[in-house]
């Protein structure tokens, strides 16, 4: 049993203690404490001020920046695809605003961009592969022949490519094209707007920002092999997304990665500026000749953009 004495020891020490603590507070320590409070208040405050500054500096330089670009590149890309009919297809989940101004470029090229598709998250969904993989073999048409080493997805963009563009300018959307559009959206694998009288001859795939978490790069092993099957069926595809998009869990850095499909397919990963969107002009040019590389600021094999004889008109 605890001696009573020990307790009555303990309280007197923490009275003490107390009594010290006021006498100090009252004496030659007065006003340290809330001295030190507020000499670090201020530090604080200067140190947002700072913050505040340099991210209102860093928006204005990134305004420049962009406006710069804009005008320095506007007319560089006029008429480099006049005459040229162009599909857009959106990844699932892809950025609306960059693909107007990618949309917005083309046009300003001379282009006539004659449908957008909207590919829905359906067609990559793995448990949908039993789906996808009969449909193929029921849209296929009697003019089209599948390269023998291609699987599901290079033989899906293939159909899609069938449907909506051609490898020559001129072709209209025949019945064999209806039925392929027909059957893709009636399955709601995709949508389109608007409904298309001509078939294009290049496409521009718009990939989307990685979700978060990132997911493994094999994730978009599918969906490169469906850009590979646009490319066969049509006069060049370049697939067209952010910096987040070249990176880990990207679709781009699956691309890239991919030693076949960069040989006949380009990349931009900074189509989110207007410096990146006249690069995807650019590249659709050079894909016209035969040629693809792969551009932006991350991981850019082949540089910032087609070099100035690449980029030569059409």
């Amino acid at each position: 049993m605890i001696d009573f004495r020990y307790h009555i020891v303990s309280i007197v020490a923490i009275f003490f203690a107390l009594g010290a603590g006021v006498v100090l507070g009252a004496g030659p320590l007065k006003g340290t404490g809330s001295d030190i409070v507020a000499s670090q208040a201020n530090k604080d405050r200067a140190a947002l001020e700072d913050a505040r500054a340099q991210l209102i500096a860093a928006k204005a330089l990134d305004k420049y920046r962009d406006d710069y670009v804009a005008k320095v590149t506007a007319g560089l890309t006029t008429a480099k695809l006049t005459g040229k009919r162009i599909v857009i297809v959106t990844m699932p989940g892809a950025d609306s605003d960059m693909t107007n101004a990618i949309n917005d470029e083309l046009t300003a090229a001379g282009a006539q961009v004659t449908t957008r598709v909207a590919l829905d998250s359906k067609l990559f969904d793995p448990t949908q592969r039993q789906l996808v993989e009969p449909l193929v073999n029921q849209l296929v048409t009697a003019d089209m022949t599948f390269p023998a080493t291609s699987n599901t997805y290079q033989r899906a963009g293939m159909i899609l490519a069938r449907g909506i563009v051609a490898k020559d300018e001129g072709k209209l959307v025949d019945s064999e094209a209806t039925k392929i559009l027909s059957g893709l959206t009636d399955s709601k694998l995709l949508s389109l707007k608007p409904t298309p009288k001509d078939r294009g001859s290049l496409v521009v795939v718009v990939a989307a920002k990685p979700p978060t978490p990132a997911p493994d790069n094999a994730t978009y092993n599918d969906a490169v092999d469906f850009a590979e099957g646009l490319d066969l069926g049509s006069a060049g595809v370049v697939v067209a997304g952010m910096p987040e998009s070249a990176q880990n869990g990207g679709m781009l850095k699956t691309l890239r990665g991919d030693s076949e499909a960069t040989k006949i397919v380009s990349t931009v990963d900074v189509a989110n500026l207007p410096s990146g969107q006249a690069t995807v002009v650019f590249a659709l040019v050079e894909q016209v000749s035969g040629k693809a590389g792969q551009y932006g600021g991350v991981d850019a094999r082949n540089g910032v953009a087609p070099s100035a004889v690449q980029a030569q008109g059409s």
